[in-house]
């Protein structure tokens, strides 16, 4: 049995929901609310000392980070494989998801704080915002409150991390001038671990980014089609307020 613990929205949690779907495996779901802070509950966090999502328990033992849990799936459910054979496009697949990791998440994040946490930051009581951070395991997610709290983010310090996901974006239509995905004709984790991102940006309405870049535009498309894409929007039916 394959448990996973996630919230709805969150884009890392979201790679290994895709995967799973790929997969057609079925895990329990246990949603993690972060509009009420669940990440911080004890039990939580003896399972994730980070408290953050995803963790994915598998036969009793915890994995964390999404990146290591997709590798992680496709050794113990090979089929369908989603890492190319060839040791070179593996390595080209791994920089992807190091790309993701290094470069796209930490951009992302200050973008999101800004247009969906900011009101709530500032509503929140001097006090009550001390105690949430105090609970915050990660340092660089209690900065992004405190951030958007008391010093919010400049159009300069945004168009900086945008510019940040347009150099993917870049990246991504160079490498699909030629092939269906990002590795070629066979689709795989690279394309799962960017997916998330996307739609993410689609619903910051930041879909322009991409609009200039036509093969990421039939790229996407590609992925919006696919059955595994719709299982994200059937956790957002089910859990979202």
């Amino acid at each position: 049995m394959i448990e996973l613990y996630l919230n709805w929205n969150a884009v890392c949690a979201m790679k290994v929901v895709l995967c799973l779907a790929e997969k057609n495996l079925q895990p329990v779901i246990h949603h993690i609310d972060l509009s009420k802070f669940e990440q911080h509950a004890p039990d939580y966090l003896k399972l994730n000392p980070g408290g953050v999502v995803p963790t994915m328990v598998h036969e009793g033992t915890v994995i964390l980070e999404s990146t290591v849990m997709l590798e992680y799936l496709d050794d113990r459910f090979p089929t369908p494989p989603l890492r190319p054979a060839d040791p070179v496009l593996r390595a080209k697949m791994r920089m992807w998801g190091k790309l993701v990791d290094d470069q796209v998440h930490p951009s992302i994040r200050p973008i999101t704080f800004t247009q969906i946490v900011t009101e709530r930051a500032r509503a929140m009581s001097e006090e009550d915002r001390a105690a949430m951070l105090a609970r915050t395991p990660k340092k660089e997610i209690a900065e992004l409150w405190q951030r958007v709290a008391n010093a919010p983010y400049s159009d300069e310090e945004l168009g900086y991390y945008l510019h940040k996901i347009e150099d993917a974006l870049d990246r991504m239509e160079a490498s699909l001038q030629t092939s269906t995905w990002l590795l070629g004709e066979q689709y795989t984790l690279a394309d799962i671990g960017m997916t998330p991102y996307l739609r993410r940006l689609d619903q910051l309405g930041k879909s322009a980014l991409w609009q200039a870049r036509p093969a990421v535009v039939k790229w996407f498309g590609r992925i919006q089609a696919r059955p595994s894409y719709a299982a994200m929007d059937e956790l957002k039916l089910r859990y979202a307020a």
